[in-house]
């Protein structure tokens, strides 16, 4: 993880403490989504910073050839268990431990900003075969209603001079701007109070912050759902959401 600050290094070592409520809270992603990062033809993936296998099982249901690379053993070890037909391996982003030219499509999701970018870059080259592409992917919130945007306005991670609304076009760091490839994919996620909080606790800005804080904030979330769910005379309420997708053919 080398290149992040010491607060992001904390942050990005944080997960394999609660891989597995990690890997039961956190959605997957759309199957358009998953389909259009990859290459027409791709038989050989690598799924880097892997997590539990979110991903993983996506490609896996594909009938890909799968590796997955996850640099935390907690992490590793849920997606192993979940996931026995990937190759798993126990490895960061800037080091990957696969030969040259040996897979169609290099693939992040939800990891690529804690990856020491120069490097990673450098390693997305080394792998892919010729015709091969890195393809991202990350989970965000998709406000449309006024509950919807009073909830993402609670995220720790905004910046209230930016707003609550992720770009349709965001900025990838170490990557040419414009040599990318952008799509989102909007999806729907029919959640309780009590789910929205237990996802929001998997997140790693609430690892980091004083139990007190963490607390207020978590119990700040669900009661904006709980609040929109009485409205609706529900328990359930549909939060939008959206997979943002880039593609780069290095």
């Amino acid at each position: 993880m080398g290149g992040l600050g010491d607060l992001d290094g904390r942050r990005a070592r944080v997960f394999g403490g609660f891989a597995e409520e990690y890997d039961r809270r956190r959605p997957g992603y759309p199957a358009a989504a998953v389909d259009w990062l990859l290459p027409p033809g791709a038989a050989d993936v690598v799924d880097v910073g892997a997590g539990t296998g979110k991903l993983t099982g996506a490609l896996l249901e594909r009938g890909l050839q799968v590796t997955a690379v996850e640099p935390d053993p907690g992490m590793l070890a849920v997606l192993g268990r979940r996931h026995p037909a990937a190759r798993a391996l126990l490895a960061g982003a800037d080091a990957l431990p696969l030969p040259a030219q040996s897979v169609d499509a290099v693939l992040v999701a939800q990891a690529w900003h804690w990856f020491p970018h120069e490097a990673a870059v450098a390693e997305v080259r080394r792998v892919l075969r010729p015709g091969g592409w890195l393809g991202l992917v990350w989970n965000a919130a998709r406000p449309v209603e006024p509950w919807e945007h009073r909830l993402a306005r609670l995220d720790p991670d905004d910046d209230p001079d930016e707003g609550d609304v992720v770009p349709e076009t965001p900025e990838v760091p170490g990557l040419p701007a414009g040599e990318l490839e952008h799509r989102s994919f909007p999806w729907t996620w029919e959640v309780t109070a009590a789910e929205v909080r237990a996802r929001e606790a998997t997140y790693s800005a609430y690892a980091v912050m004083s139990p007190e804080r963490r607390e207020q904030l978590l119990d700040a979330h669900a009661a904006v759902v709980a609040a929109e769910a009485s409205r609706r005379g529900t328990t359930m309420v549909p939060l939008g959401q959206q997979a943002l997708c880039v593609r780069w053919r290095p």
